[in-house]
């Protein structure tokens, strides 16, 4: 029971970080209307971020992350005003433009990474996050303090995030450009608003999943760190890609059956087989139910 104990507080803990990258998606694309992969980007460049304004220059750990979260966010801003507006407006809301954002988002994905290789090097660099390896015990398990505190800090996040779109004049403008973006701006909605506040969001989320994965216990920052928003896609589906609620359900969902795997099926199945099962879900929802677990199905009408 102290092995299944701790396995869930571990899953638990992953499967917030996936919820947080799969909002970050989920934010963008009520604001914008388009799935963007560039939060993956933030994900890798927070990490890298928080390691220079904590290691290098002596800021507290909560305030490095802070200072990550400004840069993406003006990152995200600048990126979604000269590079994906432009996209989309030339190649239309649906077809072109929808896939000219997507490469985009692949593109910037592959610069940024080659970036922090050739800024920071190809070795993994250690955080010293606060909480080190401290552990708490809790009903005869051995939990990591690093994981209590990701579960917190996501937590917080989430349900701030939630209240927003869902309780706050912003957030409803922010569905508004989603569906609608004309008659949103017919009724004074300003696109370059929303869509900051959209970009600041999920720059939030994604540095703040970046800043925790690099904390992980035998981790750091390491330049394959921005394939975490590949992984968080298979939470995205299973949850419904176009709902806050599934992305929290379906990040934990995913995140205790990968550490289930990793802990129970190992030496069945080997050490691939836990990374390659989200791909094996994701393969099968989209096959059995692609609106995912809580997406609204989109209605067409002759």
């Amino acid at each position: 029971m102290s092995t299944f104990a701790q396995l869930s507080a571990s899953g638990i803990a992953l499967g917030c970080l996936y919820a947080l990258v799969s909002l970050s998606f989920v934010l963008i694309m009520k604001a914008t209307g388009f799935f963007n992969l560039l939060p993956g980007a933030f994900v890798l460049l927070g990490a890298y971020l928080t390691y220079t304004a904590h290691i290098i220059w002596g800021l507290p750990f909560a305030f490095a992350i802070v200072l990550a979260i400004v840069v993406c966010s003006v990152l995200g801003i600048a990126a979604q005003r000269y590079l994906f507006a432009k996209a989309s407006a030339v190649g239309g809301r649906h077809g072109a433009g929808m896939f000219a954002v997507l490469l985009i988002g692949i593109g910037t994905l592959t610069i940024v990474e080659a970036l922090v290789v050739s800024t920071w090097g190809a070795m993994t660099l250690n955080l010293n996050d606060p909480w080190g390896l401290r552990t708490i015990t809790l009903a005869g398990a051995s939990i990591t303090l690093r994981d209590v505190w990701v579960v917190g800090l996501c937590s917080i996040l989430l349900l701030g995030f939630w209240l927003l779109v869902q309780r706050t004049k912003v957030g409803v403008a922010m569905r508004a450009m989603a569906t609608d973006s004309e008659a949103a701006r017919s009724l004074g909605i300003s696109p370059n608003l929303i869509s900051a506040v959209a970009w600041t969001c999920a720059a939030a989320a994604a540095v703040v999943a970046g800043a925790m994965f690099a904390t992980e216990v035998g981790g750091g920052a390491m330049p394959t760190l921005g394939q975490v928003a590949f992984a968080a896609l298979p939470a995205l589906i299973l949850g419904g890609a176009d709902s806050l609620f599934g992305c929290v359900a379906g990040g934990v969902t995913l995140g205790l059956i990968q550490t289930y795997a990793a802990g129970y099926s190992n030496e069945a199945f080997g050490q691939g087989f836990a990374s390659t099962l989200p791909w094996i879900l994701l393969i099968l929802i989209l096959l059995i139910k692609p609106t995912g677990l809580f997406g609204s199905r989109e209605i067409r009408r002759a």
